[in-house]
């Protein structure tokens, strides 16, 4: 366990001394916050009310989807992950480091979003604050295990990149975050329900701010938790494929 922890601490400075992983995880999140947030709440005020919920939730899945999975597939290219466990270190271990550091960096940036939102958009804070979390972290550990699966399942790195793409952007477009999701047709409107960041906020909506959903607050919230359940055994089975060829 000792090992675990050093590995995250030295994964963490890695990260910091990165410029890659500033620009997704923190950079261009909250960018899009200050700005874009601005002309939400500008555009329509009554949309102050959950700009935390709704620019958390393009921040999470930016940094899960663009920012886990390729630095899995370029140590899988690499060669890093067989060198580790050619000296021990099991490679479950150094993609467990990588989803602790993905997961702290992406709580830290939705906690400077939480609190920015009340003092530069006069924004609502949730009712619930605590259901506020409980949905957040649920989101954060979905939203990896998409980017786990996708970096266990993807080629190489720009076949990574095209798929987190293929499901990035209809997690914003699909989702409700940028306008009202029930402005869709029915048909993108159910293609919407197949990403987290649909169920997140309506998550968000029913548990933290108590506001009307257009879906049952806890079946959202099941389904973030399935989708983390399923995507995280996905991965595994993948990564695991991935090393009984590598023996053969």
């Amino acid at each position: 366990m000792t090992a675990f922890w050093t590995s995250l601490a030295i994964q963490l400075r890695v990260d910091l001394r990165d410029r890659g992983t500033l620009l997704v995880f923190y950079l261009v999140p909250l960018v899009f916050f200050f700005v874009f947030g601005g002309v939400l709440a500008s555009l329509n005020p009554l949309m102050k009310d959950t700009l935390a919920a709704t620019m958390t939730i393009f921040a999470v899945t930016m940094g899960a989807l663009l920012g886990v999975p390729e630095p899995i597939v370029k140590m899988r290219e690499s060669g890093t992950l067989r060198a580790y466990r050619a000296n021990g270190i099991p490679g479950s271990a150094v993609i467990g480091v990588q989803a602790t550091s993905a997961f702290l960096h992406l709580l830290l940036v939705s906690a400077i979003i939480y609190l920015a939102a009340p003092i530069v958009f006069q924004a609502r804070l949730p009712q619930v604050p605590l259901a506020y979390l409980l949905v957040l972290v649920t989101f954060i550990v979905a939203s990896i295990a998409v980017g786990l699966l996708i970096g266990a399942v993807a080629p190489s790195q720009s076949w990574a990149t095209m798929l987190s793409m293929f499901v990035f952007l209809p997690s914003l477009l699909l989702s409700g975050i940028m306008f009202p999701a029930t402005m869709l047709p029915d048909v993108f409107l159910w293609i919407g329900r197949v990403f987290p960041a649909t169920h997140a906020l309506q998550a968000f909506y029913g548990f933290a701010y108590r506001s009307t959903t257009e879906i049952d607050r806890t079946l959202a919230l099941g389904v973030l938790a399935g989708i983390a359940v399923i995507a995280f055994a996905g991965a595994v089975w993948r990564f695991g494929a991935i090393r009984r060829n590598e023996k053969d």
